[in-house]
């Protein structure tokens, strides 16, 4: 065996000793304040949940209006970039016409 062998065997048996001596409490002991819910809260939370909807379609209503006017910059844009590269390659034949005509 080699050097590299015995490094990860002794890197393999460090990580089994590690995992095998870890308490289980450790990883399942939550410190976690539950919160009681009272008759404060209850209201409160009840009109958050019924807002969400109206917020929701908000929100996606406003998204939809961004797409729309981002969609319409980009067509443009792109409408007057093919305007732009039709016209180069119409100058580029014509002055090919040219050059064979003489």
């Amino acid at each position: 065996m080699t050097i590299r062998h015995y490094i990860a065997v002794l890197l393999l048996l460090i990580i089994s000793i590690g995992l095998a001596t870890a308490r289980a409490d450790t990883l399942t002991e939550g410190k976690y304040e539950l919160k009681e819910f009272t008759d404060e809260t209850v209201p409160a939370m009840v009109d958050g949940a019924k807002k969400i909807p109206a917020q929701t379609k908000n929100f996606l209503n406003n998204e939809v209006a961004k797409t729309k006017e981002f969609q319409k910059k980009s067509w443009a844009d792109a409408k007057e970039q093919n305007a732009k590269l039709v016209n180069g390659i119409k100058k580029f034949f014509t002055g090919l016409k040219k050059e064979a005509v003489k």
